[in-house]
């Protein structure tokens, strides 16, 4: 990535910094068929910062637009079963 910095806040101990993002590049390995980067290829890495830890992404946990449809056809199977009686 190419960034710009935007601001910088100066904070007890650690400077933070707000960018602009102007280029993204990425290896052709992985990115997906429509050219878009797949992250369960890339695993992309996160900083967490109160505990100083590397975490790797890339695993679905779920589609939340999804989620809430199975719910609702769950709860609304269960209300037609409640009336049924």
């Amino acid at each position: 990535m190419e960034c710009t910095v935007e601001d910088i806040y100066e904070t007890k101990g650690f400077d933070n910094f707000i960018l602009r993002i102007d280029h993204t590049y990425a290896e052709e390995s992985i990115l997906n068929d429509a050219g878009k980067i797949n992250y369960n290829t890339l695993k992309p890495v996160l900083f967490e910062m109160p505990t100083y830890e590397y975490l790797r992404t890339g695993e679905v946990i779920g589609n939340c637009m999804a989620l809430g449809k199975e719910l609702k056809a769950e709860k609304e199977k269960q209300a037609q079963g409640r009336y049924a009686e």
